[in-house]
């Protein structure tokens, strides 16, 4: 349980330092660009780790519609996070080691041989922002009959974090989950202290050991497990896209009231599918056996991987996967806004099965056909004193108690 607890820490760390601009990508991709417009995207990004306080927006949606087989015509979800953000020294200092972790292991590193690093983080870091939360109303009815009670089409959740405790309103929640009926208002959690005390425990060392992709193999045999682990480490790795990405200044715009250089990059999904890289990783899973007993041969894989290539450009019509960052051109140069987007119009690519007869006609959809996550996050008011306040009625759980 303790580890469990431990593993959703990790959660909101993922979540919540998404908007964290001391978190941005310590070396960024260049590419083709000019030595001017790299020097530029450089720049600000190693700026971001020294902004101490800063206010955020973002917005995370995800949409999926009209795939045949799905109990739902069409899903959305879309969260809207806004608020100020900051950062003491040793918070600082914190976020640069994390800026550096890429790969599951390295998280799972950091966590076996230097806990205090989240610690310092959460101690030092704070936070008044407000989550707003939007589901499609079909979702929402499936969610609601699912379980058992009315879940609302639209919510929100302020969060106050401010010298390592965590603040949240429940007002609009306390309904939606068991035990805090009754209990709308502001509660206290003193999350810093948890992971002070869980790192002295060695819980952090508990939850690295369980990530380890050998671990989670389960009854994997040793050579399954090592595939996985070569997969992880190929995939995590971020330079293993650089050969199948682009990236480009599109121009330049104003953002939140900034004069901006607008870098796109455009990943080729179809071509990275298709490399000899991809290729032989595949035929390691499955000579290692962890695509199972009837796993493909080699000789299959080559033949499938072929016509993939042949038909990637019809597959993949209809597929954007791409990111934006938008950079200040007055100096020190930030990290104004960061944007990101998978979408796939699989209308064609339906319709192609469905006259092959792959699909049932009675299957097709009669509108769109799509797949598609988005993210965007626009920065201001960098190094500007923010006013960040602990709720002054709120119920505080102490520490001892929520690790009990």
């Amino acid at each position: 349980m303790r580890s469990k607890f431990v593993s959703l820490l990790l959660i909101v760390v993922l979540l919540l330092a998404s908007f964290s601009t001391a978190l941005a990508q310590a070396e960024p991709f260049c590419g083709d660009l000019s030595d001017d417009d790299c020097s530029l995207l450089t720049a600000a990004v190693e700026n971001m780790l020294d902004v101490a306080s800063y206010q955020a927006s973002a917005d995370y949606s995800a949409v999926i519609a009209g795939i045949p087989g799905l109990p739902l015509s069409e899903a959305s979800v879309s969260v809207m996070v806004d608020g100020a953000f900051a950062y003491d020294d040793s918070a600082l200092a914190a976020a640069a080691v994390l800026a550096g972790v890429q790969a599951q292991e390295d998280v799972a590193a950091l966590m076996m041989e230097s806990p205090e690093v989240f610690v310092d983080f959460y101690n030092g870091w704070s936070f008044d922002m407000v989550i707003a939360v939007s589901i499609s109303e079909e979702l929402a009815a499936a969610l609601s009959a699912d379980a058992g009670i009315a879940i609302p089409t639209e919510f929100s959740v302020p969060l106050i974090l401010v010298d390592g405790v965590l603040y949240v309103d429940t007002t609009e929640v306390a309904p939606l989950i068991d035990g805090l009926e009754g209990m709308e208002g502001w509660l206290g959690f003193e999350l810093g202290a948890v992971v002070e005390a869980a790192a002295e425990q060695g819980i952090f060392a508990e939850a690295a050991a369980q990530m380890d992709p050998a671990a989670m193999a389960g009854d994997m045999d040793a050579a399954a497990a090592g595939a996985l682990v070569g997969m992880q480490a190929a995939l995590g790795d971020p330079k293993t896209l650089e050969p199948y990405t682009s990236v480009e200044r599109v121009g330049d715009d104003v953002v939140a009231g900034m004069d901006v250089a607008v870098f796109v990059s455009t990943v080729d999904v179809a071509g990275l599918l298709t490399s000899p890289a991809f290729i032989d990783l595949i035929k390691g899973l499955a000579e290692a056996g962890v695509l199972g007993e009837d796993a493909p041969s080699a000789a299959d894989i080559d033949q499938a991987m072929m016509m993939l290539g042949m038909m990637g450009p019809m597959l993949f019509q209809g597929l954007i996967a791409e990111n934006a960052v938008a950079v200040s051109l007055d100096e020190p140069n930030y990290v104004v806004a960061q944007s990101s987007l998978f979408s796939w119009d699989l209308s064609g690519l339906l319709q192609m099965a469905a006259m092959s007869g792959a699909l049932p006609a009675d299957m097709m959809s009669s509108g769109a056909s799509v797949i598609e996550f988005a993210t965007s996050v626009v920065n201001s008011d960098f190094n500007a004193p923010q006013d960040i306040t602990a709720p002054a009625d709120a119920m505080v759980i102490p520490a001892e108690a929520m690790m009990q």
